[in-house]
């Protein structure tokens, strides 16, 4: 009997620090990612390497928001489709027009900002509407990006 509830002891401590540790990755995996504004109801998935990584802001019903993708090489910007000047974390950047085919209304935007030590992030914004691309581009003007982490992530240092 002690046996078993010792075994049974054991088993309960490594299940929770497997949990421990699982949670512990969780939190780590989206290290890259900005900070989402406080009271934003998103968060983050994030996918890729250490070279380009993929964040997308979701919703609590799992709808992508927007997206935002961390690279060490410089992305493209759409020639001659330029839309509003913002700044994004108090870096200067421009919102460019983008479409999609089977989506002719869909409300799109991307902006590219540079971190700094060799790191971009191009951000998108596909909304299904202009109130719901005005209240997701407010939200991306309070993104913070932790230079840190993303020297961490930069696997050119």
């Amino acid at each position: 009997m002690k046996a078993c509830l010792a075994s049974a002891a054991g088993l309960l401590l490594s299940l929770v620090a497997a949990g421990a540790s699982a949670q512990s990755t969780a939190s780590q995996s989206t290290a890259a990612c900005p900070q989402l504004p406080a009271g934003s109801g998103l968060r983050w998935e994030q996918s890729g390497t250490a070279a380009l990584v993929i964040c997308k802001a979701l919703d609590d019903g799992g709808q992508q928001a927007f997206g935002v993708m961390l690279t060490t090489k410089e992305p493209d910007k759409p020639a001659g489709a330029r839309e509003e000047k913002t700044e994004i974390d108090g870096r200067k950047a421009r919102w460019y027009h983008t479409r999609i085919a089977n989506r002719p209304d869909a409300q799109n935007r991307m902006a590219v900002i540079e971190l700094g030590d060799e790191r971009w992030a191009q951000l998108w914004i596909d909304a299904p509407s202009e109130a719901a691309l005005q209240a997701t581009m407010a939200t991306v003007r309070n993104l913070r990006f932790d230079p840190a982490s993303m020297a961490d992530a930069n696997p050119r240092r």
